[in-house]
Parts: structure tokens; C-alpha cells; sequence
């Protein structure tokens, strides 16, 4: 049975032990005694494993957990840590995604520089910050109408307890459909629409049809791109796969990303930021 220390805090997060979630927690936590991630598997299933896992406890210690925001929440202004609904003290970042965080044209030239060092380095030089704003711009762009359907899909879901409607066709977020076309992304989202409109009267195409309205203006906004408020709407893991299509031969960004979990100034994002404090 694990015992508390007067300084025991655990901070849950989602994967494995060494998944990049856990890494970059960790970092957070550094010269914070008796501050702990555990790692707790799917955001799915925390819950259940938040209760499992204190119960090893013979007192249980404060804690708190921390997921990935994906479709499942607005992130409405000021910039901050986001807490889910529910009893349980589980937050969610402001950015779509842990990878969301990395799509940074500065982290990426760093990267990029500090690799060209090496012997077996097959890339070259940087080709410059502005050249990769503009690789990522134009990577956003390109999902905007899958973003807008999958923002679309996750309005319908029928109330808290009811199974999630899907936001994606694909695997997952990571795991870009082989057209982006709004025509196409609308009737792959009708279909699975269709699968759950027998089930619940608040899923229907109609309702769908409603949401992606809405979605399709903020996006078309030019502020929205001003701003760059794609970095936190649209999700990291779909936005960096789309910036790998769009020059498979250059760099690895899951190598990237593998990279700057261990250089990304977190105390830069206000949300990170007040997790470490939290925590």
C-alpha cells in the first residue's frame, strides 16, 4: 500500500509512463518534492483509474489530473488552464492538444539549427522563421473545413453520460481523411450523423448542418487568422501531420516533437503555467 508524505500531490495525465504527456509534466514538477505524474492510459478511462489508483493509498493524497482539451470544450478567453465539468478536479489544456503546444515557428528553426549540426543531418539550414509561420499557416488552412466538421460533430453529442459521438472518420486525431474538401468532411460527418439519429432526436443532419454554419464563419473570419487563433482551435497532432504533407522531405516533426519536450518554455503558456502552480 503506497503511504502519503506531508508534500505527497499527484498530478494524473494521460499515456505512458513515457509518453511525451507525461514528459513534459514532469518538467513542471522539477524540484517540487513529493510531486507526482501518473500516468493513467486513455482520457477515457481516468476517471475509473483515478479511483483505482488512490485506492493503493491507506490515506488518499490531494491530486489532480490533467488531458488533453481536444473537441470536448470551448476554450473561451482569458487564456487558461480549462477544468472539465464533473466532481473530479481533472483539467484540460487551452490548446487542443499536448503537440499543439509545439507548432511554434521559433521551436521549429531551433530545432532545425541545432540538428543542422550534426554529421548525419540530411536537411540543411533552417529556411528561416518567416518561412515556417508560413509553412504552418498554410498546413492550418488546408484542414480548416475538416477542423469545422469535426467541431461541427462534437456539438452534437446528446448530454454528459451519453456514448460520444466521434469528431473523425479517421483513426484519430493525427490521422488526416485522403480528401479535406468541406463537400467531402460533411458527408463522411452525415454518415456517422446518421449512425446515432435513430438513438437520440438531438443528433440529426439538420443540427449538424447548424453547427458547421457556425464554425464555417469563425474560421472564414480574417482575425481568426490575424490572430492565429488556429493554433488553439484547430488540433496539433492534425495541423503538424497536414505541415508533413505538405513537405514530406523535410524535417521529422514527430522527431521534432519528441525534441521539444524537452525545450518548450512551458512557463510561457498561462495554462501550463498556473498547472505547475496548482499542482
Amino acid at each position: 500500500m503506497n503511504v502519503t508524505g506531508p508534500d505527497t500531490r499527484l498530478l494524473f495525465c494521460e499515456g505512458q509512463p513515457t509518453s511525451r504527456d507525461a514528459l513534459l509534466l514532469d518538467r513542471l514538477l522539477i524540484g517540487r518534492p513529493g510531486r507526482l505524474v501518473i500516468s493513467a492510459g486513455g482520457k477515457h478511462g481516468m476517471r475509473a483509474f483515478i479511483d483505482g489508483y488512490l485506492q493503493t493509498y491507506g490515506t488518499a493524497p490531494s491530486y489532480i489530473a490533467f488531458r488533453d482539451r481536444d473537441f470536448d470544450s470551448i476554450p473561451e478567453a482569458p487564456v487558461g488552464l480549462m477544468r472539465l465539468k464533473g466532481e473530479k478536479p481533472i483539467f484540460l489544456s487551452y490548446r487542443a492538444c499536448l503537440e499543439s503546444y509545439f507548432v511554434d515557428a521559433q521551436l521549429i528553426d531551433c530545432y532545425w539549427n541545432e540538428g543542422s549540426a550534426a554529421a548525419e543531418w540530411r536537411h540543411g539550414t533552417s529556411p528561416g522563421i518567416a518561412d515556417i509561420r508560413d509553412w504552418i499557416e498554410k498546413a492550418a488552412r488546408e484542414i480548416t473545413a475538416y477542423q469545422g466538421v469535426r467541431w461541427a460533430l462534437a456539438g452534437l453529442k446528446p448530454a454528459e453520460r451519453w456514448p460520444e459521438l466521434p469528431t473523425t472518420w479517421t483513426k484519430g486525431s493525427g490521422f488526416l481523411p485522403d480528401s479535406l474538401t468541406q463537400e467531402t468532411c460533411l458527408a463522411e460527418a452525415k454518415g456517422l450523423v446518421a449512425e446515432y439519429a435513430t438513438e437520440s432526436g438531438r443528433v440529426s443532419e439538420r443540427r449538424l448542418l447548424e453547427e458547421h454554419q457556425h464554425y464555417e464563419r469563425q474560421f472564414a473570419d480574417p482575425g481568426f487568422w490575424d490572430a492565429g487563433s488556429y493554433l488553439v482551435w484547430f488540433h496539433g497532432k492534425d495541423l503538424l501531420k497536414a505541415m508533413q504533407r505538405l513537405r514530406p522531405n523535410s524535417i521529422s516533426l514527430a522527431n521534432f516533437c519528441d525534441w521539444g519536450v524537452h525545450r518548450l518554455n512551458w512557463q510561457a503558456h498561462p495554462d501550463l503555467k498556473q498547472l505547475a502552480e496548482a499542482i
